[in-house]
């Protein structure tokens, strides 16, 4: 692989290529680096997927107290000696992040270790995270991860961050001090109209927009500012949301954009940006059409280790992305419930394999990661706070939907939790 890799990087170093040629090295690249790395995970995996298929048939509940044992241990790892509420992200990092508290609080939440908290340390949370919020504009901001990209981007950053606190506060049982101004100014129909006006809707499926995350982090926090603060205005604004983008859903596929069904990578990615906006939909009990076409799309996505991505390791987000996705609309395809419940119960010994010796969970397998920022990054096959909240919460939506004794708690917020 290295050998390879030096030889195209050299070719294109000392040659005079055109654009094209240079597009088709870089796709070859991209296409070797991933038969590398799924040879890698077939032969290191698979053995263990097996064994943990096998066990998990006859001592499911034993292997789900274990794991949530070892994640508890990586939470108390991660915290800060001395500090209350100051959490690291990984073993990797130095500084303590408003993130890391919040999956560390959401975390506990899901493993039922919050109930059992004293209501005052429990406040006392809620003030932690308090002290990070600005008046103005009812964002939360972090010095230590204080960027461009923090302000501008939303796969990561302010409005990303802002859609992970709610889940913390609701978690505590508590609010923000103060509301989310800077919605206001999407009371305004006509701004947010001309906002998604402006989106090229057929070619949505590029991750260079961003755009499925923008919507997200804006119409959940919308449907938040609503439901916390009776905010009648924010409601509209919900609703015209909810009709706007019903009118863009592509009735070939049941979701946004176009695609090539014979593409592996757009059909996963347009599973993750329906997954995204499919949110705003399922906390509010809108109908969605042509619920058949997306769960036939999201199943064809799950490869031979029971995750959801084109590359066998597949991340944390791409595998919430789907399960929520068939969890969600399963009451909706009768017809395809065995072979919903069968790919659910393939992902389970997939999801717990992630876990990795510190006893959290890895964003990709085999792969370091960061996270916007590095002090939200994490080596090769190190536990991280993202990826060991979003893999948590696959398994407690998996446990719940397939009956399985357990003790996960998901509490009720717009967003990633309900």
């Amino acid at each position: 692989m290295r050998f390879i890799s030096r030889k195209i990087i050299k070719t294109l170093l000392t040659c005079a290529l055109s654009e094209r040629q240079i597009e088709l090295l870089k796709k070859e690249l991209f296409n070797i680096r991933n038969r590398t790395s799924d040879r890698a995970i077939r032969r290191e995996i698979k053995p263990k997927i097996y064994k943990t298929c096998h066990d998990f048939t006859t001592k499911h509940e034993n292997i789900l107290q274990d794991a949530s044992k070892k994640i508890i241990d990586f939470l108390k790892q991660r915290k800060v000696p001395g500090t209350d509420f100051d959490y690291l992200y990984s073993a990797k990092t130095k500084q303590p992040t408003l993130y890391a508290s919040a999956y560390a609080c959401m975390t506990l939440s899901l493993l039922d270790r919050l109930n059992s908290m004293p209501a005052n340390k429990k406040f006392a949370w809620s003030q932690h995270f308090d002290s990070f919020q600005n008046e103005a504009d009812g964002l939360f901001y972090d010095p230590v991860l204080d960027s461009e990209l923090f302000m501008k981007a939303d796969w990561w950053g302010k409005r990303h961050l802002a859609l992970h606190m709610i889940s913390a506060y609701t978690d505590l049982g508590e609010k923000p001090r103060y509301p989310f101004y800077f919605l206001e100014e999407y009371y305004d129909h006509s701004h947010i109209k001309n906002w998604l006006d402006r989106v090229d809707w057929p070619s949505v499926i590029s991750h260079d927009n961003d755009i499925d995350n923008k919507i997200m982090n804006i119409g959940c926090l919308l449907q938040y500012q609503r439901d916390t603060w009776n905010d009648v205005q924010a409601g509209n604004a919900v609703t015209y949301l909810h009709q706007y983008l019903l009118e863009k859903i592509n009735p070939e596929t049941g979701m946004w954009g176009v695609y090539n069904p014979k593409d592996p990578n757009q059909c996963s990615r347009m599973v993750q940006f329906a997954y995204h906006l499919l949110s705003l939909f399922f906390y509010d009990h809108v109908q969605i059409s042509n619920a058949n076409k997306i769960v036939n799309l999201v199943l064809s996505t799950q490869n031979e280790l029971g995750g959801f991505g084109v590359m066998l390791n597949s991340s944390a987000c791409e595998d919430i992305d789907s399960i929520d996705i068939l969890i969600r609309l399963s009451p909706l395809v009768p017809a395809c419930k065995v072979e919903i419940e069968n790919a659910l119960r393939k992902a389970i010994p997939w999801i717990l394999c992630n876990q990795v010796d510190d006893g959290g969970f890895v964003f990709r397998l085999n792969e370091p990661f960061v996270f916007g920022h590095p002090e939200m990054a994490s080596n090769r096959n190190q536990g991280a706070m993202l990826p060991t909240w979003f893999r948590t919460l696959s398994l407690s939506y998996l446990m719940n939907y397939l009956a399985f004794p357990n003790k996960f708690i998901v509490t009720r917020c717009p967003g990633y939790e309900f």
